[in-house]
């Protein structure tokens, strides 16, 4: 066991107090953890600091980061629910992976995966997050955010060549985001994985924001600059559908 999954699962364990009541003294949690008191101590004021945890007094709650959390799950699994039978339509039409994504703290997360029917071993991707400069999706979804996100996003976050196309100049990121604002979907060429490609576009709100994305993913022998443009078309009637749901869905 690594030491990074120990202290992961002490975490964890003070996680695992709060399905048994809503506030827990700090010596209770101590005698309980059976860790010494400066090892519960130092993560407990890691988690506080992150706002996973709240203090009142010598008392400790969850923290409003676990609200946002849960808040940001139940809304994206009710949109699955309802984005889901088109998705579906779309993957049996075209017969590759379909991906429905949203942003979260940097990055794009899978909410859905749809695998095609020839998949020997679907592998999914639920729950995995993934840059937004070298990915279909992410580049879709950071795309449509502020000018002000983006330019914070790029001070914050190194853009490290995952494979020979991946663009990790951020004047030219900055050029393939007008790009796909213009053009309302973008493009992985092979940036995030070799051998990988896929078209997205992304699931709009009633300001322009992006808040989820949808891509279609393949081998390059398969998605290829034909095959990309063929399923342009169905692919982008389905996204119409998706964003006049999602408005629906948000009001």
């Amino acid at each position: 066991m690594t030491e990074h999954f120990k202290a992961f699962k002490k975490v964890d364990e003070i996680f695992e107090l709060f399905f048994e009541k809503n506030k827990w003294r700090f010596s209770d949690m101590v005698a309980r953890l059976g860790y010494p008191k400066a090892t519960v101590h130092n993560i407990l004021a890691a988690m506080t600091n992150l706002d996973y945890l709240a203090r009142d007094g010598n008392n400790y709650m969850l923290g409003n980061r676990i609200l946002q959390l849960s808040g940001l799950m139940r809304r994206n699994m009710e949109f699955r629910e309802i984005a889901l039978p088109h998705l579906e339509e779309l993957r049996n039409r075209i017969n590759e992976t379909i991906h429905l994504t949203s942003l979260y703290r940097d990055q794009v997360i899978y909410i859905e995966c749809l695998h095609p029917t020839h998949a020997l071993r679907p592998h999914s991707t639920v729950g995995v997050t993934a840059s937004l400069y070298c990915t279909g999706v992410g580049k879709a979804l950071l795309a449509f955010q502020s000018d002000s996100y983006i330019n914070g996003y790029l001070e914050r976050v190194k853009l490290v060549k995952r494979t020979p196309n991946t663009i990790t100049d951020p004047e030219l990121l900055k050029k393939e985001i007008d790009t796909i604002r213009c053009n309302g979907y973008s493009y992985d060429r092979i940036e995030q994985e070799e051998s990988i490609k896929c078209i997205a576009a992304p699931i709009l709100d009633n300001h322009g924001v992006a808040r989820y994305a949808v891509s279609i993913a393949g081998p390059a022998d398969r998605m290829t600059d034909e095959a990309i443009e063929a399923y342009k078309e169905p692919f982008l009637k389905t996204m119409k559908i998706l964003n006049d749901l999602y408005r629906d869905f948000a009001n």
